[in-house]
């Protein structure tokens, strides 16, 4: 009884790498949208400077602090 056959084997070692695998993909994935929404705050806020330099302070303001409502 303590011999495991190859199906277990393959099938307890399949489900181990799938288990890991979802892991992997899972913590990629969050790289990936912090990722995005880096860039797309980085992006607001060069917009937002361009804006305050050529004198348009009010529509920078509204840029920077209506980050919830993307239109």
């Amino acid at each position: 009884m303590g011999i495991m056959t190859a199906i277990e084997l393959r099938s307890t070692t399949w489900d181990f790498t799938c288990k890991t695998c979802a892991v992997i993909r899972n913590v990629l994935l969050g790289m990936w949208i912090a990722m995005i929404a880096f860039g797309e705050s980085a992006g607001r806020a060069r917009a937002a400077a361009e804006l305050s330099r050529q004198g348009y302070h009010e529509q920078a303001r509204n840029l920077m602090l209506d980050q919830g409502r993307i239109k």
